[in-house]
């Protein structure tokens, strides 16, 4: 018996040794001194009984080799404490279920598919095995449906496109708006346009299309050619030659002229001249004056230059090069009107046209035109080429005041900003919201003797009887001596300023030099400012001097007046400024001027324009610079949206 155990548990190990035991559970208490063999020898003699059963005693349970359906099982019951284990008993073959072969369906639980989606999975008995069924799920692959397909808590992540919304993003088209969403609107969008001439291309501008490039019919003339592209050459015209026409040239083109054409005449075909007719056409350099020897008239032969016909004309074994001419697609009524200008085509292959961004040839394409805008923009451009800026703009109320130093030493100043007026007459001059005016000192005006007069020449009228005001007066009238600016912006503000430190009435002007007194056209009492009173109000001085004054009150007048501290200053203004609303300043003077301080009451021209909201623009001689600096300030000041 002993021998048969020995020889089964070494076929059964072999059988098994790949699984190992399922169960190992330690023998009943009972059982154990049954299952010790008498003559075992314990590895520990100092256990108890109790500890040897626990530690040394084990009973384990394997899979039978080699039998199917139900699960089959034998026990083993061996000694671990001996050396080698010593075997004690093993069972029979027996039947063992792990589970309850009448209940098919025992749950679910819980899983993760093969493409790592959540599901659940069917946990059920086959014949006394547990088994578990394929990983199921609802789930699937995210699509852009507005759902969480994929069930991570999620909707559409990664489906939706640049634009936020399902599926591709619309094209780009014509219409002012970024329909691709990549953050430029109606961006490469050309389309061909045909008219009976040719094909050509139309530019989307800001929404619109652009004018077609090609060729426009022209009324039909007697040169030889389709002018209005009908297919018919001088139709319904009398090409007949007539006296007058003899020796003059008409261009014509007939195989096999190499030079891309020629040209014929009239000439007498009797000898009075009765009857006239063309010659034949005959190649371009037959006509020249003398005619070349090497001048074949019936074929050519290379021209000094090349022409755009997709041949050698100059014989230097290229074609078209160096071709350039000026074009501009948009209406011919808005060239080089407002921003339009023209641009520049190129030949290729006999044709014009330009390479694009991408080196692309496109024909018919003007490469550098700018073109109308639908609309200006309220920028003092004229962005829609119609000759007016900021045309349908609403533009505010608004009273501009110029205070110009007259003294003589801003002569090349003064015609600058006369010259800058004249170019924004053109824009503005019908413009009845504004309101100009103009106050000059010193001026010494006809029959006035030598005093000095700060005066009003403009009471805030239109545009065009300012501009007429300003540039009638006589330079001769200038006087070197005394700037009243500083009084000049006192009284402009006088009437705008919750502080006023003197009434008119209190006011004189002060001796300056000898008996000279300045005066005031009108005089002081009378010298008000026209200004609206719900417009805004603009000043603009121009001077090359520091403020200065020589306004002071009635009182001091033939005492010791100081005129450093007893006149107009710049605290007084600033504090006027202050207290004043609409009312922004802008000054022009020299950067000495700008706002470094005298050693005395009268300072810069800087610091007025700051404490107004407006600006200071160092004083130039420049037409271009001074309409830029006049436009920004309409443009911050005038212009609004409608």
């Amino acid at each position: 018996m002993r021998r048969f155990l020995t020889s089964f548990i070494v076929l059964f190990w072999a059988c098994v040794a790949c699984s190992g035991p399922f169960m190992d559970d330690p023998l009943p208490l009972g059982d154990v001194h049954q299952a010790v063999s008498e003559d075992a020898t314990p590895v520990k003699p100092a256990m108890t009984p109790e500890e040897y059963e626990q530690q040394c005693i084990r009973r384990e349970y394997y899979f039978c080799p080699g039998v199917s359906g139900p699960l089959y099982r034998i026990e083993i019951v061996k000694d671990i404490c001996q050396d080698p284990p010593e075997i004690l008993s093993v069972s029979e073959c027996q039947e063992f279920l792990e589970c309850d072969p009448s209940q098919f369906k025992m749950g679910t639980e819980p899983c993760v598919t093969d493409m790592g989606l959540p599901g659940t999975k069917t946990i059920y008995c086959d014949k006394g095995n547990i088994k578990e069924g394929k990983c199921e799920t609802e789930c699937v692959e995210e699509i852009c449906d507005g759902l969480d397909n994929d069930c991570d808590g999620e909707i559409d992540e990664g489906q939706l496109n640049a634009c936020g919304e399902c599926g591709p993003e619309d094209p780009e088209i014509c219409d002012g708006i970024d329909n691709d969403c990549d953050g430029t609107t109606d961006e490469d969008l050309i389309r061909p346009c045909n008219t009976a001439c040719e094909g050509g291309y139309e530019i989307c501008v800001s929404g619109n299309w652009g004018s077609c490039t090609a060729k426009q019919p022209e009324p039909e003339i007697c040169d030889g050619f389709d002018n209005d592209c009908d297919g018919d050459v001088d139709e319904g015209l009398d090409c007949l030659c007539t006296i007058q026409d003899i020796g003059t040239l008409f261009p014509c083109q007939e195989s096999p002229l190499v030079c891309g054409g020629g040209y014929k005449t009239c000439e007498c075909k009797t000898a009075d001249c009765t009857v006239i007719g063309f010659t034949p056409c005959l190649a371009m350099c037959s006509w020249a004056t003398p005619v070349d020897p090497l001048c074949d008239p019936y074929l050519g032969m290379t021209l000094p230059y090349e022409l755009c016909n997709n041949h050698d004309d100059n014989c230097n074994q290229l074609i078209d090069e160096d071709l350039f001419k000026a074009c501009y697609t948009g209406p011919p009524e808005t060239l080089n009107v407002g921003i339009c200008i023209a641009g520049e085509q190129t030949c290729s292959e006999g044709a014009w046209g330009h390479y694009d961004e991408n080196g692309v040839f496109v024909e018919y394409y003007c490469k550098g035109e700018i073109l109308p805008y639908p609309q200006d923009e309220c920028n003092g451009e004229d962005e829609d080429c119609d000759g007016k800026v900021d045309q349908d703009k609403e533009m505010q109320e608004t009273d501009i005041l110029f205070i110009v130093d007259w003294s003589g030493s801003m002569d090349s100043e003064i015609k600058a900003v006369l010259m800058a007026l004249n170019q924004f007459a053109a824009n503005y001059k019908d413009e009845d919201v504004l309101k100009w005016g103009l106050v000059v000192g010193p001026r010494v005006p006809g029959g006035a003797g030598n005093k000095n007069y700060l005066e009003i020449v403009s009471n805030l009228e239109s545009f065009e009887d300012f501009m007429l005001n300003f540039s009638s007066l006589d330079k001769d009238t200038m006087n070197g001596q005394f700037e009243m600016l500083y009084d000049a912006v006192y009284l402009a503000l006088k009437d705008l300023s919750a502080t006023e430190p003197w009434q008119l009435d209190e006011l004189t002007w002060a001796t300056m030099v000898g008996n000279s007194i300045g005066e005031s056209i009108p005089s002081l009492d009378n010298f008000k400012i026209n200004w609206r009173p719900n417009a805004k109000r603009v000043i603009i001085v121009f001077s090359d001097e520091h403020g200065q004054s020589y306004m002071i009150p009635k009182s001091l007048l033939g005492g010791n007046w100081n005129s450093n501290y007893d006149g107009v200053t710049q605290d007084i203004l600033l504090t006027m400024i202050n207290s004043t609303t609409d009312t922004s300043i802008y000054t022009f003077s020299n950067p000495s001027s700008k706002n470094s301080a005298m050693p005395f009451g009268k300072t810069g021209w800087e610091p007025l324009a700051t404490a107004s909201g407006g600006k200071w623009f160092e004083l130039k001689h420049s037409p271009t610079e001074m309409y830029s600096n006049l436009m920004e300030i309409i443009d911050k000041e005038v212009c609004g949206e409608n």
